[in-house]
């Protein structure tokens, strides 16, 4: 006695998973959203006012320069006195502090996109607006008078 086969039509179970997960893998990486799924951005909340309470430190900074893209600071409490730094954004959209050389590394912020330094009309107050990534513009007024002993 021969059986016969019965040949169906359409996909199997698996079959049917399996395409589904490939589509949905491909849709991921054709549309870009693969980043925000396997690499959320993590945010910390309070990095913002960290930086302002680090430049806001109570008579250590005294403005040099203001330019539009980094901020030049005397630190008048390091050895030698009155130790010319730079605050910028470098190449890896790092928000850093270095000397005037810029040499040394202390990253501040990370992930900044733009930042623009303002000169305010009072002597020793400057704005920072910054835009980090995925988050809307941060703007503020740093107190950067330092101590007038020097």
């Amino acid at each position: 006695m021969v059986a016969k086969v019965k040949r169906r039509q359409g996909f199997s179970l698996f079959e049917a998973i399996l395409s589904l997960g490939i589509a949905a893998g491909m849709f991921v990486v054709a549309s870009g959203i693969d980043r925000v799924l396997l690499r959320p951005l993590r945010q910390d909340p309070l990095a913002w006012f960290q930086v302002v309470t680090v430049l806001e430190q109570p008579h250590r900074y005294r403005i040099r320069r203001v330019l539009p893209t980094e901020l030049q600071l005397w630190d008048t409490q390091s050895t030698p006195k009155n130790k010319a730094i730079s605050i910028w954004r470098d190449d890896h959209n790092v928000l850093r502090l270095t000397n005037e050389q810029k040499q040394g590394y202390d990253p501040l912020l990370k992930r900044v996109m733009q930042v623009k330094w303002t000169e305010v009309d009072r002597r020793g107050l400057v704005r920072l607006t910054l835009k980090q990534e995925g988050l809307p513009w941060h703007s503020t007024i740093l107190d950067l008078r330092g101590s007038r002993g020097s």
